[in-house]
């Protein structure tokens, strides 16, 4: 990179530039504006917002090496003239070194013509972004043909690997050992029920799908090919039978083609059957995907919508809720995040547990994982109010917080005369903890919640400094 760049430094002519400087300034205003606005209309023609293809556009308005290979090609071939080539070279510096200005003003650009851009315009891309029917029309086919495709190639492969294996291990066993009809019988029933499930996927799958069922209620001449697509599958089905068959048995081209039409039906409509075909094909998937599937489960992946949000300007931001968060403990409901930061808490991760699209009940726990919504303000503000509660603790008085040891005397005027520790409330309400209680003999019990205090006793109290001074009243407190 480096010997490029300075290559490329070396061949401006600073002298060409101050010669050819409409020239320089002409082609390269051609290539911002010409690039801007057939790489944003190109990116449109695609089918993506006009936010993405302005950025697109902004981001393609420079010239590269190619340039100069065109460049020196016409300078040799004596079809262009000698000047062209440094000229071209000043060009490319020139968008090259405006490109990242260019990328910066993609948004402030957009804004610009989102506000000036007519509602019917407006409509009318959202439209097509979005898909019309057309292109619709035309990518559900793509996927709908594409994966019937797939799943025939696969499944039929797994066919011919099972019936390979049948003729050549199973089968000669049933022929050692029983008649060869009986053998022959023994082998085809073996074979068959081998590749039934594979066989009901291959004319099952995909005939429930979201594109077929898009594609049979758009229009009713889908339905045609639609039901031929079916009727294709169900025929390899049944020639991966009959040859089964023919293989063991001498019978007619009818008969061979009867008993294998049956069987497929059989197939098709076997509940047991469908039960097997879904369980192998979703271990088979689970088991290919476990890794991906349990990282981005356990947040070590990040999830596949991530990328669809970033059209519309949201991202997916992890936030550890700390130790020591004032978020701990309370439910979303009580949090409001929604309300305060415009942020949408998507999932929370806990541990090896993962609760995806949590309601307003849920509490959050120190530990917990949260992947939340948001535009870049959003997320910024939300991650700024999550250090500050998270750092509150740093910022109270230590010293308020300091437990200390205390102790008071019964008298006859005391509120807590004849009460018991539940009912003084000196936990509940004055959030103290009565560690013993001394009695007129000098023993120091270990306090009983349904013993009364009585006038003479010693309480022993712990609790923090404020609210052991609440306790025993402002007089000790100003004495201190």
């Amino acid at each position: 990179g480096a010997i490029f760049f300075v290559s490329v430094g070396m061949m401006v002519d600073p002298a060409m530039i101050v010669e050819y400087a409409w020239p320089i300034v002409i082609i390269t205003l051609a290539i911002l504006l010409g690039q801007v606005i057939f790489g944003t209309g190109g990116v449109i023609l695609s089918g993506q917002p006009l936010k993405v293809a302005m950025q697109c556009g902004f981001s393609l308005t420079q010239i590269g090496e190619f340039a100069f290979i065109i460049a020196s090609l016409g300078v040799s071939l004596k079809v262009t003239s000698d000047f062209l080539y440094p000229i071209v070279v000043a060009v490319s510096v020139i968008t090259t070194f405006l490109t990242p200005y260019m990328i910066r003003l993609a948004i402030p650009s957009y804004n610009t013509v989102e506000r000036h851009l007519p509602d019917k315009w407006k409509k009318m891309l959202e439209r097509y972004s979005s898909g019309s029917q057309t292109v619709n029309h035309e990518n559900n086919w793509k996927k709908l043909l594409v994966a019937i495709a797939r799943i025939v190639a696969v499944y039929s492969v797994l066919c011919i690997a099972v019936i390979t294996l049948s003729f050549h291990f199973i089968i000669p066993l049933f022929r050692a050992s029983l008649p060869v009809f009986w053998a022959n019988l023994a082998g085809a029933v073996f074979t068959i029920a081998c590749i039934a499930p594979f066989l009901r996927a291959i004319i099952m799958k995909k005939n429930h799908s979201i594109e077929f069922q898009m594609l049979w209620q758009d229009n009713r001449f889908n339905r045609a090919p639609l039901i031929s697509t079916i009727l294709l599958r169900i025929m390899i089905a049944v020639m991966f039978v009959m040859f089964v068959i023919e293989k063991l048995f001498q019978a007619s081209t009818t008969l061979l083609v009867g008993i294998a039409v049956v069987l497929v039906g059989l197939m098709m409509f076997s509940r047991w059957l469908k039960k097997q075909s879904i369980f192998m094909e979703r271990t088979f998937i689970q088991n290919l995907r476990f890794r991906d599937v349990h990282a981005e489960f356990t947040g070590q992946k990040r999830p596949e919508y991530e990328g669809h949000l970033l059209s519309r300007d949201l991202h997916l931001s992890d936030f550890e809720i700390p130790a020591d968060s004032l978020w701990a403990g309370h439910t979303l409901r009580e949090l409001n995040l929604g309300h305060k930061y415009g942020v949408h808490v998507a999932s929370i991760i806990r541990g090896m547990h993962r609760i995806n699209i949590p309601g307003a009940n849920v509490r959050l726990f120190p530990g917990d994982t949260i992947q939340v919504i948001g535009t870049d303000e959003q997320l910024g503000e939300f991650a700024r109010q999550a250090e500050r509660v998270s750092s509150a603790a740093e910022e109270e008085d230590l010293e308020k917080r300091e437990m200390s040891l205390k102790q008071f005397v019964i008298d006859r005027s005391s509120l807590f005369l004849g009460k018991n520790i539940r009912e003084s409330g000196i936990r509940d309400e004055y959030r103290c903890l009565v560690v013993g209680v001394e009695k007129e003999d000098s023993t120091l019990m270990t306090p009983d919640i349904n013993i009364p205090f009585m006038e003479g006793d010693v309480v022993w109290v712990v609790g923090e400094r404020d609210d052991v001074y609440r306790l025993l009243g402002k007089k000790e407190k100003e004495e201190e």
